[in-house]
């Protein structure tokens, strides 16, 4: 997989490396919720934060993010790559997402009920389930803890 240069915002781009970082997951993180059209409350569950840390990481141009933020938003823009690819498109990817699956490790339950509450673990179980795979973590998510 090639790695694609990115130009940031020049407001963006003096800041530090960990910070720059932070940029880019939440605009991914963000980009895959309203393609998702989750709500505020799903996504506080998604990030596990509260509505006003939600609302501060929306407004900050650049901030470092904790590795487990980190390590979360690349989950799901797997998921949301590899359910956009194989459905075909972005709407029936989402509504994949909202679909009740039987089996392991749904039960029942949609996928991204798992991912809102099955913490980690839950996390890596619906990223396994639907892409097959549970993505290495790159250098750049362990240096930034």
């Amino acid at each position: 997989m090639s790695k694609r240069s990115l130009s940031l915002p020049p407001e963006i781009a003096k800041f530090d490396y960990h910070s720059q970082l932070g940029y880019v997951a939440l605009r991914a993180f963000f980009k895959v919720c309203d393609d998702w059209n989750t709500t505020f409350a799903e996504q506080c569950k998604l990030l596990r934060v509260g509505l006003i840390e939600l609302e501060q990481l929306r407004k900050l141009p650049a901030t470092p993010l904790e590795t487990e933020k980190l390590i979360r938003i690349r989950y799901y823009v797997l998921i949301y790559k590899e359910t956009a690819k194989r459905a075909g498109s972005v709407d029936k990817a989402h509504r994949e997402i909202r679909m009740a699956r039987t089996g392991q490790p749904f039960l029942g339950k949609p996928p991204i009920h798992l991912m809102m509450n099955g913490g980690m673990d839950g996390i890596a179980a619906a990223c396994k389930a639907l892409t097959g795979r549970v993505p290495e973590l790159p250098g750049y998510i362990r240096k930034a803890s």
